[in-house]
């Protein structure tokens, strides 16, 4: 299970992802690549409806959805379903491949993480990291002041 901010992931059976939090309360997803090095994703929360997030971070032209913060060649981005979530994931190369993806963290939240690298590492994480979502359930859980 992972949760940043009240956002909450909770899947089931997927191999190669564990969960970090820093000092700071920071969340991070720790990915194993095959090769064994170890990655830190930051796992966001952001409170706004996914089509918000979508307006702030692609652009929707005619022959579908764009992402739109990344330099050229902008790439296609495509939703994305689970159980209980819907998102919005997409590659971009930003002086190297980037992967980024917003999903949801119930109605009025999101998820967001973005990790860049070399192709190849970036195409590891994507299939393996949609795969985790499609084996999972997210919610937002209100966050007690401590």
């Amino acid at each position: 299970m992972a949760e940043s901010n009240g956002c909450v992931i909770e899947s089931h059976g997927v191999a190669g992802f564990s969960v970090m939090k820093s000092d700071e309360g920071v969340t991070f997803l720790k990915y194993k690549y095959k090769d064994g090095r170890i990655e830190n994703v930051r796992v966001r929360c952001k409170g706004m409806m996914l089509e918000d997030a979508v307006s702030n971070e692609y652009v929707q032209e005619k022959d579908g959805l764009k992402f739109g913060t990344g330099s050229e060649p902008l790439a296609k981005a495509e939703r994305i379903y689970g159980g209980n979530w819907s998102g919005v994931e997409a590659t971009y190369f930003l002086d190297s491949a980037c992967f980024t993806t917003s999903f949801e963290a119930g109605k009025e939240h999101v998820f967001s993480i973005n990790v860049c690298g070399d192709d190849d590492d970036i195409n590891e994480f994507r299939k393996n990291f949609l795969n985790l979502l499609k084996h999972s359930e997210t919610h937002y859980a209100e966050v007690e002041a401590k």
